[in-house]
């Protein structure tokens, strides 16, 4: 397994010795921005860093702006800068108009696959003429 999608999940987990981690994965470069983030003090964000005894709710918040996906159905999948990645994936994520292009696509292709029918439907009775004809 990654190293980055243990560390998400060990945060949203409430792991404590996670926090220096996923601070740094979120993009949050000063403990300032971490504890804004978390809407707590920079000062109680600094204590938890140094005694290991930070509110878990939070630790899961920090996963989550990290990149971690909560929902069960999403298992495994991430998101980083803004693109969403499948499990297993690393590069060339997934951007948000092409998760809503996917619906389009799914028509167009049934689109495609009706054209290709009735297609074959004519070719039909044509390769059965050019049959008799031939014998």
């Amino acid at each position: 397994m990654r190293l980055v999608t243990q560390l998400l999940r060990d945060g949203y987990l409430g792991d404590v010795t996670t926090l220096r981690g996923l601070q740094m994965l979120s993009g949050l470069t000063t403990d300032e921005r971490a504890a804004e983030a978390l809407m707590i003090s920079p000062e109680t964000f600094r204590r938890w860093r140094g005694d290991r005894r930070a509110n878990p709710t939070a630790i899961r918040l920090l996963a989550v702006l990290a990149g971690y996906v909560p929902w069960p159905t999403w298992a495994d999948w991430e998101i980083h800068n803004g693109y969403l990645f499948p499990p297993g994936w690393s590069r060339r994520g997934i951007l948000p108009g092409e998760v809503l292009a996917l619906p389009y696509l799914r028509e167009l292709n049934r689109e495609y696959k009706r054209q290709l029918q009735e297609v074959n439907r004519q070719q039909k009775p044509q390769e059965a003429s050019r049959h008799g004809r031939a014998s």
